[in-house]
């Protein structure tokens, strides 16, 4: 499987461009269920293991360590987790600061049975709360020993610079990676319904072209959109859920991904995935699998790479 090299300082980590994402761990997916396909997972070469503070309550963070514990696999995974999510029902309660997150982290390693996390990721942005207060706080996780990178999940381009900006000014740890929703479909927080989310956008793209920052794409296959507009038809009554996001530019998009499965004798979640990963922005994508099936799939086109004129293609801005 691809992977990706960050570096900050001295140290360096290796992420796989798919990643693992955990949002049902521990909910839905039960725990033998997760262990088998983690376990397919890593033998395939993925070696990512993204979950957060939040996710099932702290019970995707239990098994994931449960996991890591039977199989004495710490070393060979990258852990990423999240925390300062909003309190209760309330997305613009921010809980971005320092007593949470550390709260949050402590609560943290203690579940996942590990001394640190590779990544952590602060999980949604308070854009009050001033850079010059947070960055030395996180500045202090990574020189504790408990998080060697630090990321941030749905800020914003010029919310990160800004950071970055001063932790380069003051000789503090930067964000190193960001965590946005990115996918082949065309998406604005309003068709997401959650205007606390970052989407990429051409803004967003520039931002992270000019800074060399990875970006790890949650939702990537936007819910299954083009999987399922191409095995059900885009007037399928199948795709009501999926309304917002039947736009022009999306739903030309979803021939030009049909294009290239005939072309590579793939499956559009393959298209989608090998979108984020082929290109000059360094990108990665957390899988959603809930099954063996949906795993293999994704697994299967894990190192399948699109041209630029591939790229080009599903990105036209013309519509058919």
């Amino acid at each position: 499987m691809r992977t990706l090299e960050l570096n900050a300082g001295k140290d360096s980590l290796r992420l796989s461009r798919l990643v693992f994402g955990t949002g049902s761990v521990g909910g839905s997916i039960a725990f033998d269920e997760a262990a088998d396909l983690l376990d397919l997972y890593r033998a395939e070469g993925g070696c990512c293991i993204d979950t957060a503070r939040m996710y099932g309550k702290g019970a995707s963070e239990e098994a994931i360590g449960r996991y890591i514990a039977l199989r004495n696999c710490r070393s060979e995974v990258a852990l990423s987790t999240k925390g300062g999510f909003p309190s209760g029902n309330n997305m613009h309660h921010s809980r971005i600061r320092p007593a949470a997150l550390r709260s949050d982290l402590e609560a943290s390693l203690r579940a996942l049975g590990t001394d640190y996390v590779d990544l952590y990721f602060l999980h949604r942005d308070d854009p009050e709360y001033p850079v010059e207060v947070l960055m030395p706080f996180l500045d202090s996780l990574v020189r504790e020993g408990k998080v060697r990178f630090l990321g941030a999940s749905n800020w914003t381009a010029a919310r990160i610079a800004g950071a970055n900006r001063f932790a380069a000014a003051n000789g503090l740890t930067p964000f190193t990676i960001s965590q946005i929703q990115w996918s082949l479909a065309a998406a604005t927080p309003a068709m997401w319904e959650d205007d606390t989310i970052v989407c990429m956008d051409n803004t967003e793209e520039a931002f992270y072209r000019q800074a060399c920052m990875p970006v790890m794409a949650f939702t990537p296959l936007a819910r299954g959109f083009f999987s399922k507009a191409i095995a059900e038809g885009v007037d399928s009554p199948a795709l009501e859920r999926y309304a917002a996001f039947k736009t022009p530019l999306n739903l030309a998009r979803v021939e030009r991904v049909r294009a290239l499965c005939d072309r590579y004798n793939a499956t559009p979640a393959q298209i989608c995935h090998a979108f984020l990963t082929s290109g000059s922005l360094a990108g990665l994508a957390v899988l959603g699998a809930k099954n063996r099936v949906q795993l293999t799939d994704s697994l299967t086109g894990a190192d399948l790479t699109l041209t630029a004129q591939d790229l080009e293609f599903l990105c036209a801005p013309d519509v058919l």
